[in-house]
């Protein structure tokens, strides 16, 4: 499962997506520190059926190991779009 919230922007969509258990930590490597923040990540709870939102967005910031893995399957990103921090996966994409 995952929290999700659609912000709209002057382009278009975007979406934000992380896997459940992360919504409200911090993660940090020697370079990078994120706080998983609930106001920007949602709260809004959803399965594997957040492809159609994701493809119906202009852009995506997603974090989570299954999010980021969901994404690969689907082509969505590649793996050159995935860091990790602290064995995390985190991405950001355009849909085109």
């Amino acid at each position: 499962m995952f929290y999700y919230k659609i912000h709209k922007t002057e382009f278009g969509t975007l979406i934000a997506v992380c896997d459940n258990e992360l919504s409200g930590k911090t993660l940090q490597n020697k370079k990078l520190e994120i706080f998983v923040n609930p106001r920007f990540y949602g709260n809004e709870q959803i399965g594997e059926e957040i492809m159609e939102l994701i493809n119906n967005s202009n852009d995506g910031n997603v974090i989570g190991n299954n999010i980021v893995n969901l994404l690969l399957k689907n082509r969505v990103i590649t793996k050159n779009n995935v860091i990790k921090i602290n064995g995390i996966a985190y991405a950001q994409f355009s849909v085109l």
